[in-house]
């Protein structure tokens, strides 16, 4: 067994951490742009949220789309392939 200069064998040591990775994404309304930092493997729901406490809009009267597609609050910016500085859209439902 390989042992390291602590005398713990290797498979003891804690995994060292995988960097998260970080996008800027712009969410664009009628009034313009808002960019949030968010990490690559969040689901949307976190940032949907945090857009609709910033505008005081209840998140149920929101709808999120990237390239005309409708944003499921469990996708990732992974997961739609999202980068830096993409843009995602946002409109209030009618009531």
């Amino acid at each position: 067994m390989e042992h390291n200069n602590s005398g713990k064998s290797i498979e003891q040591l804690p995994k060292q951490q995988v960097q998260r990775q970080k996008i800027v994404i712009s969410i664009q309304d009628k009034e313009g742009k808002k960019q949030f930092r968010i990490y690559t493997d969040d689901k949307f729901e976190r940032l949907f949220k945090l857009y609709a406490d910033k505008v005081q809009i209840k998140l149920d009267n929101l709808v999120f789309s990237f390239d005309g597609d409708k944003v499921c609050k469990n996708a990732t910016p992974d997961g739609l392939g999202l980068e830096d500085d993409d843009i995602i859209e946002v409109h209030v439902k009618s009531q």
